[in-house]
């Protein structure tokens, strides 16, 4: 039976599109605003229409619906919105949302992303002579534990009617083709009591009807890490957004389904951008600390870096990193007053990104640690000893007046690992043992920092 109602659903989607005829019965029904409840089943339950208005702020006002409970056609008959935000929202949905969902026989949701392997879907709505501010808009939400209620996770909108200058939140990033037709790509991430991705596909060539598959979008939307696929896919549904006026709007047939049982796809690590040192910039020690902004795996993946030095007679790679960050000794490396140019990628163990944007760094003048910041009097951190070491050294410091101080260890990935002492200090000299009998052999540093200052020296451990 499941088949023979998809087939007479595509019949009558094509029906719709080759003749632009408008299926109703009956059995149609009109509700407002002020109406409890403010939806209604449809198609036996396999969709609920939505009257829905938010709040009662400046400028919303009532609005009506009238629908057809044996379709999915609803229009909009009354609507007194004249609002400088969103006054509502009427729409059609199949799903889990907001703690209702639509009839079990129905409803695939929630759905995997990884897992699913379509989401068709079918749209004819009439607009003709509606002014105001508006948009006619698909929607889809996600979540992070295919709860009903959506906290943590995104919605993505397929605006494919718009009027009266309406466009999407977030910031135009791009412009693709899907399903014949030209989409501008906007972005946003919010974050209001957890992390909120809104994405938005505005078509170029507005169109009152479109055969389209939401997987599609999503696609999408995953290489440019704006969903993940440990997310679930809750719900499908159709509407118009309104600011003002907006009467006359109709939603004349409606299709969505989501299918699942796909084996999940394999995304490559997103580009990203490096930090610091800046481009083209002097660093103040031979012992540099490079920072970079962390990729984004769709699959979240775990993902290592591999950085990439080179300079006059230096060509280093260093790989295996697992932060996004690298402390690297140049004591020995580098010379003085010299340009270096460094970069770093991605993997997952799949899928490797192109190096980072290249940047320049330029060495100081004089060798030494490095001191940043106004001191009045003396502020030294001595060189260990013993230095190189196998199980305990001594390191002393100077303060020219009582701080709180941070002495800790760090290896050549600017991770700690030991912390020696933090707490608050006199003036004057001091001096603290190092036990590194279960530390491994290699190069790390020490660094002493205050909150206007940080010294920092290399020592040699050898078991």
């Amino acid at each position: 039976m499941a088949i023979k109602r998809n087939i007479f659903v595509l019949l009558t989607a094509a029906a719709v599109f080759l003749t632009g005829a408008l299926i109703q019965t009956a059995h149609a029904d009109e509700f407002c605003s002020d109406d409890s409840p403010n939806w209604a089943r449809v198609m036996n339950g396999e969709y609920h229409v939505s009257n829905n208005v938010w709040g009662s702020g400046a400028g919303v006002g009532e609005q009506c619906l009238d629908i057809d409970l044996e379709s999915t056609y609803f229009k909009v008959v009354k609507s007194t919105h004249n609002s400088d935000a969103v006054a509502s929202y009427p729409f059609i949905r199949k799903g889990c949302h907001w703690g209702g969902c639509t009839d079990a026989p129905y409803n695939p949701f929630p759905i995997k992303v990884g897992e699913l392997t379509s989401a068709p879907f079918t749209w004819v709505v009439n607009t003709d002579g509606v002014g105001g501010l508006w948009n006619a808009a698909f929607e889809a939400w996600f979540s992070p534990s295919g709860k009903t209620a959506p906290n943590g996770g995104g919605e993505l909108m397929i605006w494919i009617k718009y009027y009266g200058g309406a466009g999407p939140a977030g910031s135009k990033v791009a412009t693709v083709p899907i399903g014949g037709h030209n989409w501008d790509v906007y972005f946003v991430d919010w974050t209001s009591g957890g992390q909120w991705k809104y994405i938005a596909y505005k078509i170029v060539v507005q169109a009152d009807s479109v055969n389209l598959d939401l997987k599609d979008f999503i696609h999408d939307a995953l290489t440019r890490g704006y969903l993940y696929t440990d997310w679930y896919l809750d719900n499908m549904e159709a509407g118009f957004e309104i600011w003002r006026d907006g009467q006359g709007l109709t939603s004349r047939y409606f299709f969505a389904d989501g299918i699942a049982g796909g084996l999940e796809e394999n995304y490559a690590p997103l580009p990203f951008t490096l930090k610091s040192p800046g481009n083209k910039k002097a660093v103040k020690s031979l012992i540099v600390p490079f920072e970079w902004n962390p990729s984004i795996d769709p699959n979240r993946d775990p993902i290592e870096y591999i950085f990439h030095l080179t300079g006059p007679d230096v060509d280093t790679t260093i790989a295996g990193i697992a932060v996004d960050s690298l402390v690297l000794d140049g004591i020995g490396l580098f010379q003085l007053n010299t340009i270096y140019t460094w970069t770093v990628r991605a993997t997952d163990g799949t899928d490797t990104t192109e190096w980072a944007l290249q940047r320049t760094f330029k060495t100081p003048l004089t060798d030494g640690v490095e001191e940043t910041g106004l001191w009045p009097g003396r502020f030294s951190l001595s060189q260990n000893y013993p230095n190189p070491f196998n199980s305990t050294t001594e390191i002393q410091f100077e303060l020219g007046e009582g701080a709180w101080i941070d002495l800790s260890v760090y290896n050549l990935r600017g991770e700690k690992v030991k912390t020696l002492l933090e707490d608050y200090h006199a003036a004057g000299r001091n001096s603290v043992n190092l036990d590194a009998s279960r530390m491994a052999s290699g190069m790390y540093y020490y660094q002493l920092k205050t909150p206007d200052r940080c010294l920092r020296r290399k020592m040699v451990i050898i078991q």
